[in-house]
């Protein structure tokens, strides 16, 4: 019976990663491991699957056991580095287990009795080698044994399993291009899918996982099939054990933007991201809990706080002290202080764990080194409440069958309890308060963000100023908006985002080529006060909201202004402007047709006019008739003096 269930494990675990047989060179033999049994309970068997390729006419398989190993030890394998033999080599010709497959089927008894002696309650390096005919090594490899330690049943209770938090990230380029059209990259939707399925398949697993919503949103406007597919999908796995946390619309660095002086960027693509899934997805996203970037510092912690932040996932690279790994010193809650002197709970994320994911010799040995170093992490003192958070790799693909393989055995490991993040900090609240660790923070060099901050900014200005001439929110405008708000993406390089931005300056200048006014051209004026006429077409099909900036050469006045906003309708429109001549003769007048927002930003068209005044006004007039009276009025006057004196006269 017990036999029976190693078998089933064996099956359920490890068979869905049997490959396509790797090419050897004539004369030479591979092995690799397909299958194996992930735990070894009292004196149980250990059932194996290998692939073994290439000549393996009179080959061997050799398996040794080695003596057990701590963390330190366990990562030191990938270098191939082993401590002494245990026992005696199990040697059986590769004839007597070889399918036609090609699959060497092994089923061994492991313990103080069995043909692999090991005790309960460690972990033991086990080594595949492949031999000729002659003894020489064709191939080898090493895959840790889990043999699960022996609780007596009254201390049962006291043994307190390894509590473990998943949380995964989907990153990807932004699928919206320069040109307008959606491409979602492909990388990212494997990563999402791998995401997806695995979750499908263990549904009783809680995951935390950040997805980037402008793949979503690409997603819900695709028309493509698999598309519409992959996001049905999506909707379908949201639920209780699948936990969407808060993600800013595009992948971006709150530090690099908090330095720049533009952490309002960081707030508007969380906010985004939030309503994007909200509207797709029906679901709001967890921002409580943030995965703390690499260049965080302690004013990274203040700008998250306020942006909903209350507690952190932080990896273990980014810390000073660095936790050590001999003590599972990773496994205890911690505590990150901002500039503030705020204190943030946190847990830390052990990039080990990470990297087993990543293993070389495929998806069942990566989820084996994983097992076998959570057994360690939850050994290493089984009396207390221990945390461990397992992330991807940073920068590496999520391996679909890796993940799915993982998901699979951590499911049934007994030493361990997969729990979602926010009851992983409630056990970190709930366990004793002088356990948690203060921690400083190590952060990575930051990609500065000054230059593009300044380019943006500018083209900020841009987009606002044509959105004022729109009158508000607009397609058009929100379509450049979209352009805009891709250059945050982290994934973009200088040239790159250069082309975003120049989309957006060559849709705007566009729009303002559709403006038109006559060449130049002369009025004559007939009377002080008049309102000369000033045509403008609008070549747009909609509404355009402009002003006119009028400007003289001093021989002119504007009674309603040197600035009049006016609607223009599309086609042809003829404005009246009313003005006043201080002096007749001829005046210069400059019309600026400019965008109505308050720094007048877009200049759409400037003309020219020639304004000749030919009359005086009726006040004019009236003051020539009375100076012309005066002057009459003194001649009389003159003249009849004069001929009251008639020796004056002769």
């Amino acid at each position: 019976m017990r036999r029976r269930i190693l078998i089933t494990i064996l099956v359920a675990v490890g068979l869905l990663a049997v490959a396509a047989p790797v090419m050897a060179d004539p004369g030479s033999a591979t092995v690799s491991l397909v299958a194996q049994s992930p735990w070894i309970a009292d004196d149980g068997d250990l059932a194996l699957e290998l692939r073994i390729t290439g000549g393996t006419t009179e080959t061997m398989l050799r398996l040794q056991l080695h003596r057990t190993v701590d963390r330190r030890g366990l990562l030191a394998l990938r270098d191939g580095l082993l401590g002494n033999p245990l026992g005696g080599p199990v040697d059986m010709a590769v004839a007597d287990v070889l399918n036609s497959a090609g699959v060497a089927s092994l089923v061994l008894q492991v313990g103080t009795e069995g043909r692999l002696g090991s005790r309960p309650g460690g972990v033991y390096p086990l080594t595949v080698t492949l031999l000729d005919a002659d003894g020489s090594a064709l191939d080898s490899l090493i895959t840790p044994l889990v043999h699960l330690p022996v609780v007596p049943e009254g201390e049962a209770a006291a043994h307190r399993p390894l509590l473990v938090g998943i949380t995964l990230s989907v990153d990807g380029p932004p699928p919206l291009r320069p040109d307008g059209r959606l491409r979602p990259d492909r990388a990212t939707l494997h990563q999402m899918e791998a995401v997806i399925r695995a979750a499908q398949g263990h549904p009783d697993i809680p995951m935390d996982v950040r997805l980037p919503p402008a793949t979503v949103l690409s997603l819900a406007r695709s028309d493509e099939l698999d598309h519409a597919r992959l996001l049905a999908d999506l909707i379908r796995t949201n639920g209780d054990h699948f936990r969407l946390q808060s993600s800013p619309f595009v992948t971006a660095d709150p530090e690099a933007w908090r330095r720049a002086g533009r952490s309002d960027v960081q707030r508007d693509l969380l906010d985004h991201g939030d309503q994007v899934l909200i509207d797709l997805l029906g679901v709001v996203p967890d921002r409580s809990i943030a995965v703390l970037p690499a260049t965080a510092v302690p004013a990274t912690l203040e700008l998250l706080g306020q942006l909903g932040a209350e507690r952190f996932i932080v990896s273990a690279d980014h810390l000073e002290p660095r936790p050590s790994a001999a003590s599972a010193e990773s496994t205890l809650p911690a505590r990150l202080l901002a500039d503030d002197g705020t204190a943030y709970p946190a847990l830390v994320a052990d990039p080990d764990l990470a990297r087993h994911l990543t293993d070389p010799q495929g998806a069942v040995s990566a989820a084996q080194y994983l097992l076998a170093d959570m057994a360690l992490l939850a050994w290493s003192d089984p009396t207390v409440t221990r945390m461990a958070v397992l992330t991807a790799p940073d920068d590496l693909p999520i391996d679909a069958l890796t993940l799915d393989l993982v998901l699979g055995v951590l499911e049934k490991a007994p030493f361990l309890r997969v729990r979602p993040l926010p009851d992983l900090f409630d056990a970190a609240l709930a366990a004793d308060a002088a356990a948690a660790v203060t921690y400083g923070l190590w952060p990575d060099a930051i990609t500065s963000m000054s230059r593009r901050a300044t380019d943006r900014s500018l083209a900020e200005k841009t987009v606002a100023a044509y959105t004022a001439i729109l009158g508000g929110p607009h397609p058009d405008a929100a379509a450049l908006n979209d352009l805009l708000e891709v250059t945050a993406a982290a994934e973009l390089d200088t040239d790159t985002m250069n082309a975003y931005l120049t989309a957006v300056y060559d849709s705007v200048s566009e729009v303002l080529d559709a403006f038109t006014t006559p060449p130049e051209q002369s009025v004559r004026l007939t009377g002080r006060s008049a309102d000369i006429p000033f045509s403008v077409h609008n070549g747009l099909t909609t509404d355009a909201r402009v002003v006119l900036v009028l400007q003289s050469d001093g021989r002119l006045e504007f009674p309603k202004g040197a600035v009049q906003a006016v609607v223009l309708v599309p086609g042809n429109n003829r404005i009246a402007i009313p003005v006043q001549a201080r002096t007749s003769g001829d005046a210069r007048l400059r019309v600026t047709v400019r965008s109505p927002d308050d720094a007048q930003l877009l200049q759409l068209r400037s003309a020219h006019l020639m304004v000749r005044t030919t009359s005086l006004s009726g006040v004019g007039v009236l003051l020539f008739v009375g100076a012309i009276a005066v002057l009459a009025i003194w001649w009389t006057r003159a003249a009849r003096v004069r001929s009251d004196r008639p020796e004056e006269s002769t």
